[in-house]
């Protein structure tokens, strides 16, 4: 049996790079510590940049104006699990607070200053190491990064 025929059919995820300062808006899961930028699932019938307003506006209350798609992440991990991300710059256009109020009760906001990710459980990995380098697209256009998660 190939590694591949373990997983399910990729999930595509809308993200957002909301940066306030030197920080950046990361969403935290209450029940196992792990952080992640926020988004969600790309509904049937909405682009990824629709998806990605609806997300921040549901989770956070915040209406985002949804830039440029900055990379595309790829990442297999756990017992089958298969994500591709997209990740885009996101902009709100009042002023960001101190804290961020979640509506939902599974998950926190915080703003996590840019020297502090490359010590921060952020997942997935490859979105870290893409932020850790500066998060920023090459000239030529998106950046691509894959990788799988045996660990």
């Amino acid at each position: 049996m190939s590694a591949q025929s373990n997983h399910k059919a990729p999930e595509i995820i809308a993200r957002g790079v909301l940066t306030r300062g030197s920080s950046v808006l990361v969403c935290r899961n209450l029940a196992k510590g792990y952080m992640y930028l926020p988004g969600g699932h790309v509904e049937p019938g909405e682009t990824s940049a629709e998806a990605v307003a609806r997300e921040f506006e549901e989770e956070t209350g915040l209406a985002i104006k949804v830039g440029e798609c900055q990379a595309v992440a790829e990442v297999l991990f756990g017992q089958g699990g298969h994500e591709i991300n997209l990740v885009f710059h996101v902009e709100h256009p009042g002023e960001l607070g101190e804290s961020v109020e979640s509506k939902e009760d599974d998950i926190g906001f915080e703003w996590l200053e840019h020297a502090a990710i490359v010590d921060a459980d952020l997942r997935p990995r490859s979105i870290k190491a893409w932020l850790v380098g500066g998060g920023d697209p090459s000239a030529q256009g998106i950046e691509f990064i894959s990788d799988r998660q045996d660990d």
